[in-house]
């Protein structure tokens, strides 16, 4: 017996399988791949309200942030002469978040939790001494040239160059005087008479109310000068109690 061989071309065959798959259908209907129209028109009025809420969500967040940074401490560094000043005040931004404000400062230092100063007496000043005569506080004139001029025009002016020792309300004092005194990179706004040194004595140390004595001569010195002069002074009035008078030597 013979075979035969049918010989098919390969677009032939391929023919033929389409159109034995098309007639295998016959008139079975192709499921839908798309939903009701009522069923997109309510994913997509709910996807659009899920958009929207999220939006709102993230532009109520930005307002906290916004309000939380405005909120923040608009003091400077540069208003204190000592850490212990801005830690007492707390009114600086916390940079690292730790509690302890303008660590750049000199000391004498507080730490977190330090007691931000109010308009009450503070505590008797145990151990201090109040000397009748009038204190010579000793400064290097090689080392703060800019204070010593400061200190020279001021009391040419008419301020006093005997000033007394009055430590309770000296950063209220400072506040008041610095407010709106612009600043410059590099400098602090030099007081004299110096915060701790105003609101009492002669009328010359009273000018100003609410607080008594905030009004000052300001000028801008280099920063390092200014704040180590202010850390020099703190050490030297150290041991003396609020009352006593001094007044600034330069050799």
């Amino acid at each position: 017996m013979k075979r035969f061989a049918f010989k098919i071309s390969a677009p032939s065959f391929a023919a033929l399988m389409i159109a034995g798959l098309l007639a295998s259908c016959g008139s079975s209907e192709p499921a839908s791949s798309t939903a009701p129209p009522e069923s997109v028109s309510t994913h997509a009025t709910a996807k659009a309200k899920h958009h929207a809420k999220k939006h709102h969500a993230k532009k109520h967040h930005a307002k906290k942030r916004v309000a939380s940074v405005s909120s923040a401490g608009t003091g400077r560094c540069s208003d204190y002469s000592t850490q212990a000043d801005a830690q007492r005040a707390a009114d600086t931004r916390d940079a690292d978040g730790d509690g302890i404000y303008c660590e750049s400062l000199p000391c004498p230092c507080l730490k977190k939790g330090g007691k931000k100063q109010t308009g009450t007496s503070p505590k008797p000043e145990a151990g201090c001494s109040k000397p009748s005569t009038v204190q010579r506080l000793g400064f290097s004139a090689t080392k703060y040239p800019n204070i010593r001029r400061h200190f020279l025009s001021a009391v040419r002016r008419g301020w006093p160059s005997i000033l007394v020792l009055d430590r309770t309300g000296a950063s209220s004092r400072r506040d008041r005087l610095l407010t709106g005194i612009a600043t410059k990179s590099g400098y602090d706004r030099d007081e004299y008479p110096p915060a701790v040194g105003r609101g009492r004595g002669s009328s010359g140390l009273k000018r100003g109310a609410n607080p008594v004595g905030w009004m000052a001569s300001v000028m801008l010195v280099p920063s390092s000068e200014n704040r180590s002069h202010g850390s020099v002074m703190g050490i030297k009035l150290r041991r003396f109690c609020s009352g006593t008078r001094f007044r600034y030597v330069f050799y």
